[in-house]
Parts: C-alpha cells; structure tokens; sequence
C-alpha cells in the first residue's frame, strides 16, 4: 500500500472515531459538542453531504487544507519515503512574551516558520455564538477569536490566537528524533491536534482550563510548545500573577503542562524556538542524541535562539523595539549565528531564519540545511491595549534589510527556486500592518 492509500485509511478511522464520541457525547459534553460543530464547518465548506448513519462519505480538499500540520508527522507515523514533496522540514518559528518596564505592559508575538509557497495569508475573525452543548442554551465563552490564518483555513495552523475569554495562545513545534515514538500514534486515540487547539480555544476562559481541554487527549501529531497568557490576569504595573502563562508540551502518549507565570515576572520574558522545555519532553524525543551528535542547535539553553532572545530581550521597551527584534536576522556578524560551517555562519542561526540564504555549495553542521525556499513567513505582535479589541500588528514575508545584500528582500523572480506561489507579489518588501476591526468582543 502507498502512503497516500495508508494517509486515506489512518483518517478515515481517525473520523470514524470522532464521528462516534460525537453522535455519543455531544449532547452533554461541550469537547464533543465543539468538535462537532467545527467538523461541521469543514463539511460545509466543502458542501459535503452525510450517509444516514451520519458517517463521513469520503476525506475532502477541505479536511486536508486543515491537517496541514498533522500531516508533517503522519508523513513519520505511516512511513511516508522522504522527496523533495515531503512536508518534514527543519522548523523555524519564534515566539516571545515580553515584559516591559516597571510591568506596564505585556508584549505577545510569533514568527512562523514555513516554505514561501505559503505567504499567501488573510487575518480572520470569527464570531460564532455556538451553544455550549446540543441541550444547553449557554454560549461557548470563545465565541469571538481573531488569528492569522490561510485562504481555505478553518484554523489558524501558524498557531497565532487572541480570544474573547482574555487568552492569546500561539506554539512552535517541537521535533521528535525518537522514531520508535511514532508507534505510539493510533487513529482511535484522539482527534486531531488541527481541531483540538481550536476546541480548547473555544472553551477556555483560564490558562489551565486551555491546557486541560487540550491535553485530554494526545493525537502525538502535530506536536508543540503551547503558550496561553491570560490577559484578563494582568494588570499593568501590577506583578506578574498565578496562572497568567501556563505552558503544555505534547509528544506521542505523553503532555506536560505547567503555569511558568513566576518565570514570566522573573525573567521578564519566555522565548520559544522549537526546542523543548520540559526535560520529560526533551529526554523522551530523542534531543540529547541530537545535541551529541550535532552540538548545541538542539540545546534547550544554548541553541542559537535561545542565546539571542536572552542577550536582546532586555533592549525590548514597545512595540517598535518588540517588532525589530522578531524579524532579527544579522547572521553575517552575530555570534550566536556562527557555526562549524562553510561559510562560518547560517542564516537559519536567527529569530526570523532564511533557509534561501544558506549557500548551496555551503557545508553545514546539523541535518537539513539546504538551501531552499523557507524561512520565517510572518510576524504577528500584539499588547494588552491592541488585545482588548483583539487587534495584532503584522508583517508578511521573510526578513530583510532594504539596500542589502546579505539580507535582500525575497523575490521569486530571481531566487531560482520553482516553487508554486500564485497570487504572490514577486518582492516580498512589506512592512508592518495594523488591521482595526469593525466591531470589538467587548472584553
């Protein structure tokens, strides 16, 4: 059987399953009440239809525009071969959550990592009143979220969210090196983590409450570092109080979670970069290996990220110092981006990484490194006043200086790659946008 054939079959049961805790429980149960409802978005969006026993027909353009990054460790669980159409790329998303001065404010952002095809993007708000169950007439507490997000998506996927309970949630993703973990992963075992985040998103109104419905069950797909912050619980020049910034870090057949608030005052920041931070998580995936192997890329506390978030978060005193440095890329000079390399340095070895700007005669030190069509796509920024109308700033395109040469803006019709990238602009020269919605969720 090929992949896609084993792909087909692991959803179909997958649904199946859903479908079944569904019809079972949503009447009483908000979880299987929200999956539901969200599965039937997808259906209408691809105005599908249902047999009598309300089973899915067949897995539609729709369900696999959603499962995007589900998909990138199904490719593992179900053996897929790897090609140069393989979705198992070396991840580079940033986040940070910041906080500045005397506790004035909290500065919420992400960069996401992808391949250029994608910078395709629209800011979406959902408004949907939904009950909290088939028999109950309370309305889901998230019933209004905004996130950056694709044509076609349901789901925000970079992860990027800011709710009407007071929580802004985002990830990155964290590899798994152990491979006989993949085994663990079962189409019966839960829905997917595409609809889960946006289940828990829904139902929320706590940080723990958000990793608690997320957690309940573990697909072992899509595995990442969620950060939720409670905006609700910050007051400006007030401390940084309990179960403000919860984390949750998820592997095959194991989650851990944990409120980080008292690092958050403490620190004064938390940066995310791919890298676990639980030692369970990190121990258990393999990255110890990784870090023999292949030096301190894989390192929690000295991966080149790691190093440059706590050298420069300090410099961060608003939005503008914020913005600057997510979009931070000076790899030519910067140490933390020096490497056993031919050349000495790696454009990827930044905040907001350029795989296109390795050196395709370069020799570098860990696996993956090619040059390519990737990078940092995006920045997304919010604070605790943009957030009270559920409002973000944001960038579309890979970092770049305008008049340099060492950090040019991208142009497709120079960069030799064949990429797919209808609708792009050619020169990805853009810089930040400040949407204002129409109506506020009344925060």
């Amino acid at each position: 059987m090929q992949y896609c054939d084993r792909l087909i079959v692991f959803l179909q049961q997958n649904l199946r399953y859903s479908n079944i805790q569904e019809n079972l429980h949503a009447s009483t149960d908000p979880y299987w009440h929200m999956m539901k409802q969200l599965a039937g978005l997808s259906d209408q969006f691809q105005n599908k239809t249902l047999i009598a026993s309300n089973e899915y027909l067949d897995i539609t353009t729709a369900l696999f525009l959603n499962i995007e990054g589900d998909l990138r460790d199904l490719e593992k669980v179900l053996k897929r071969v790897p090609d140069e159409y393989s979705m198992d790329q070396t991840p580079a998303c940033s986040a940070l959550i910041k906080v500045v001065a005397d506790n004035d404010d909290i500065l919420f952002a992400h960069n996401t990592g992808f391949g250029y095809r994608k910078m395709l993007r629209i800011e979406k708000k959902y408004t949907f009143p939904w009950q909290l169950t088939s028999k109950s007439s309370d309305t889901i507490p998230g019933h209004t979220i905004s996130m950056s997000s694709y044509p076609g998506k349901l789901v925000s996927l970079d992860d990027f969210y800011l709710t009407s309970t007071g929580l802004a949630i985002t990830e990155t993703t964290i590899e798994n090196s152990n491979d006989s973990l993949w085994n663990l992963v079962r189409p019966d075992s839960a829905p997917l983590t595409w609809i889960r985040g946006m289940v828990a998103t829904r139902l929320a109104v706590t940080s723990p409450q958000w990793v608690d419905y997320f957690g309940k069950l573990n697909s072992g797909t899509y595995n990442n570092q969620w950060m939720v912050l409670d905006y609700k619980l910050f007051a400006p020049g007030s401390a940084i109080g309990k179960n403000t910034l919860w984390i949750l870090e998820q592997m095959p057949n194991i989650t851990k979670a944990k409120d980080v608030s008292a690092y958050l005052q403490n620190k004064k920041y938390w940066g995310s970069y791919n890298v676990a931070f639980f030692p369970a998580i990190f121990n258990i995936s393999g990255q110890p290996d990784m870090v023999k192997k292949y030096g301190n890329y894989y390192s929690y506390d000295m991966s080149p990220r790691a190093k440059i978030f706590r050298r420069e978060q300090s410099k961060v005193e608003d939005v503008d110092t914020m913005l600057r440095l997510m979009r931070y890329n000076n790899y030519t000079h910067d140490p933390a981006s020096r490497c056993n390399c031919t050349p000495p340095y790696n454009p990827v070895y930044a905040i907001a990484a350029r795989y296109d700007l390795l050196d395709p005669k370069g020799s570098y030190d860990v696996p993956k490194m090619f040059r390519r069509a990737g990078g940092a796509i995006d920045m997304k920024l919010t604070n605790y006043a943009m957030f009270k109308s559920l409002e973000f700033i944001a960038i579309n395109g890979p970092p770049f200086h305008p008049n340099s040469s060492v950090l040019p803006p991208f142009q497709w019709s120079t960069s030799g790659f064949q990429d797919l990238h209808e609708g792009h602009p050619d020169k990805w020269m853009f810089g930040p946008t400040y949407h204002r919605w129409n109506s506020s969720p009344n925060l």
